[in-house]
């Protein structure tokens, strides 16, 4: 799977730079480390795609991103592929300058590059600041290493500039026309002074020590010292991070999630680049399935076995390129929706190697899955794992056409009819959490969001407060124009709204939170029923064990809507063990990530169940002092 945030049009890959920095790097760099060095560079077609979406333009020339992530498994050669782009950022013309006229060329060392007419026409960046972040003190990392090769090798086709200018050492290299590249650690001094026009931090799911982190910080804070003409940017490259490290990969993942939900107002700098697969622990012993998860995850770096560049089409079938039309047999190229790129003749990586390290008799399936996978491994206490959720997972392509419509909170009004049995789950805060109004649509348990407000991250967090009135007007809209069979709502800072729900339309619901003659026709107060959340807890986990079903009216149904908002909060959700099982709390009681829509779900799931006949029986009228779960 390869998810590009945002997602970027073939009209827009048109307008970039990208494409003759492909041409500049593949004809004046080397690979330079590794079982390959020495070799000319030629990329495959993903990691063509990458460099034409990090150097796309506006349409007035300026760059689109002046912070880009790039996600992928481990021996993918990111900080390869990060060492070309750097020294394309010190000597070629990377920045926009004007549209070609017709006829117009560029000539280096000897080769020339045609524009076509209206293709954007680059400069260089005077005096460039190039910056490579070091995780410590006395190592330079992969990335210079392939920098310092590429100026130095004789066999190298810059290594001619060293008698113009180009003084390259292990501590800088000096540029012909002024301007340095060099290596920085969270130990040197004037970092905070910088003036970057370029910056790489290779392996963020490493920056987890405040040192590390302070270093992004500052590098990140400096790049808009020369924003007018330089234009400048940084490239991260990292493996997928341990949840719960707080690394700055964690965090880039967290900011590419607040744009995908529209949290971000302002324009995104971000551009977001993941390939992964997830295949289920239990499904690692079957050599066929894992082969083919390593190999969505590693996409066009595995090496076909025939020299052919392959791709998946969307409906999973593998199929071969024609080389010199780039087309499947059926006419399918990678410019077309949901295929993706699979082996390539320009592959480095061997899916059997990968496969055998998994399968080492000490090797840790987490840890393969963050590796090799590239996806998330559940921390020890989540309350459902990254299998578990997206195993049912369901219409991730009508999200991601809401999203990329900004209709994302709208969405349910296409999925849902108004003659569809559906129960409501809704829980709350006042100021400093999350408020969710989930439904469950019965047939089939697909839960969705229907509305959630939640506090800001910024400064505007302290005086922010949940707007009560839309919910109880949305509430209200959906029991008058939809067929909400049962409601359960968690009760805290919101007793008088849910009473009134209970007064207009309790008598009406099918199934109620305790009895219809016990008074709590909707309230559910999960701060008491602390045993009755445990059973509907594990009724859900124990429904993600098995496969999708299509039956109508299957208890054992669940599915959750690809809305990053819901499995988000589904994510965030931990364990906390108790006598008679486990509840679910957020990591920390002050953490950021919530998880309101999780609890949410619940509910409105427990009524979807009860209303199927399969809720537990009767609870017994046994109350207890109340606490406020965090």
């Amino acid at each position: 799977m390869h998810e590009m945030i945002p997602e970027i049009t073939a009209e827009q890959r048109q307008r970039s730079l990208g494409w003759f920095a492909v041409w500049w790097i593949e004809t004046f760099t080397l690979v330079g480390r590794g079982g390959g060095v020495g070799m000319q560079i030629r990329f495959a077609p993903e990691v063509f795609q990458f460099i034409v979406n990090c150097y796309a333009l506006d349409k007035h020339g300026r760059r689109r991103f002046n912070r880009v992530t790039l996600c992928r498994p481990k021996g993918w050669n990111k900080s390869g592929i990060a060492a070309a782009i750097a020294l394309f950022e010190a000597l070629a013309p990377c920045r926009f300058d004007h549209w070609a006229v017709e006829g117009e060329t560029y000539t280096f060392l000897g080769e020339t590059y045609y524009y076509e007419e209206g293709e954007p026409v680059g400069r260089p960046v005077q005096n460039p600041v190039i910056h490579i972040l070091a995780t410590t003190e006395n190592q330079t990392g992969n990335t210079y290493e392939s920098i310092f090769y590429n100026c130095t090798s004789k066999d190298a086709p810059l290594s001619v500039l060293m008698g113009v200018g180009l003084d390259a050492g292990m501590t800088r290299i000096l540029l012909p026309e002024g301007g340095v590249i060099e290596p920085v650690s969270s130990g040197a001094s004037g970092s905070d002074g910088g003036l970057e026009t370029f910056a790489v931090a290779d392996e963020t799911h490493l920056y987890k020590v405040p040192r590390l982190k302070n270093l992004f910080q500052t590098v990140k804070r400096n790049l808009p010292k020369r924003s007018l003409d330089a234009d400048p940017w940084l490239l991260e490259t990292t493996t997928y991070f341990q949840a719960g490290d707080n690394s700055v990969a964690e965090g880039s993942f967290d900011y590419a999630n607040d744009i995908r939900e529209g949290r971000i107002k302002h324009a995104a700098g971000l551009y977001f680049d993941w390939r992964y697969s997830v295949l289920p622990f239990e499904d690692f012993s079957d050599e066929k399935k894992l082969k083919r998860a390593i190999v969505e995850a590693y996409g066009s770096a595995a090496k076909s076995p025939d020299g052919k560049d392959y791709v998946f089409l969307p409906d999973g079938r593998l199929e071969a390129l024609n080389p010199a039309t780039g087309r499947t047999a059926d006419g399918w190229s990678l410019n077309d929706p949901n295929v993706e790129p699979a082996y390539s003749g320009d592959g480095w990586v061997l899916p059997d190697a990968i496969m055998a390290e998994i399968y080492q008799p000490d090797a840790d399936p987490a840890d393969s899955t963050r590796y090799y996978l590239n996806s998330r491994a559940s921390v020890e206490d989540a309350w459902l794992t990254e299998t578990e959720i997206m195993t049912h997972t369901v219409m991730k392509d009508l999200v991601d056409k809401a999203i990329e419509q900004r209709r994302l909170p709208m969405l349910w009004q296409d999925i849902l009819s108004p003659d569809d049995e559906i129960t409501l789950g809704f829980d709350g805060s006042v100021s400093n959490d999350s408020t969710a109004l989930v439904g469950c649509r019965v047939k089939d348990g697909l839960l969705f969001i229907i509305k959630m407000d939640e506090a800001p991250d910024n400064n505007a967090r302290a005086k922010w407060r949940v707007d009560r009135d839309s919910f109880d007007m949305q509430a209200r809209y959906m029991f008058d124009h939809y067929n909400v069979v049962g409601c359960f709502a968690d009760a805290a800072f919101f007793e008088s709204m849910i009473r009134d729900w209970e007064r207009d339309y309790g008598q009406k619901m099918k199934v109620f939170a305790r009895g219809k003659g016990g008074g709590e026709l909707m309230r559910y107060y999960t701060n008491i029923r602390h045993r009755d959340v445990y059973k509907s807890l594990e009724t859900i986990h124990t429904n993600t064990q098995y496969a999708l079903t299509d039956a109508d009216n299957d208890s054992g149904a669940i599915r959750f809507l690809a809305d990053p908002r819901l499995l988000n909060h589904i994510r965030n959700a931990r364990k906390h063990n108790r006598q008679f099982g486990y509840l679910i709390f957020k990591e920390t009681p002050k953490s950021p990530k919530k998880i309101d829509a999780a609890m949410a779900s619940i509910l409105a799931y427990a009524a979807r169940q009860q209303y199927l006949g399969n809720s537990q029986d009767d609870v017994e009228d046994t109350y207890y002092m109340p606490i406020r779960m965090y």
